[in-house]
């Protein structure tokens, strides 16, 4: 090997990882990422918990994600699953009127305020 192409592997060797240092630390909820308790002063980005009940969900017209919206306590927020993250599974789980402990990240949608769901076990039914 070239010295220009062993130069150009190692330089290619710390791009990598270098972007793999920044997804886990921005966007996986960081390194021992904190989960703080969702509420109305949550910021996008953040990894939220909380327990609620669902008052409605449906499926979007293209893509098959979920939307469901979720009643706190505090106010309604509105959850997305995407279809690749387990949307199908969650929606043949829970139902209406159950009360559901969630896990996701905030994240911001037309201006407005949602919980995303990163697996299917980011919904799951509350032991209450």
């Amino acid at each position: 090997m070239e010295k220009e192409e062993k130069v150009v592997v190692i330089l290619l060797c710390m791009a990598f990882l270098s972007l793999t240092i920044v997804y886990a630390t921005f966007y996986s909820g960081g390194i021992g990422g904190e989960v703080k308790e969702f509420n109305e002063y949550s910021l996008p980005g953040e990894a939220v918990r909380f327990e609620g009940e669902i008052i409605s969900k449906r499926f979007t017209y293209t893509g098959n994600h979920l939307l469901m919206n979720v009643d706190y306590g505090s106010g309604v927020v509105p959850l997305f699953v995407p279809s690749g993250n387990g949307a199908n599974d969650i929606n043949s789980r829970i139902n209406e009127n159950d009360r559901v402990i969630i896990s996701g990240t905030v994240g911001e949608y037309q201006g407005e305020i949602q919980v995303v769901i990163q697996s299917s076990n980011g919904v799951v039914a509350s032991s209450n």
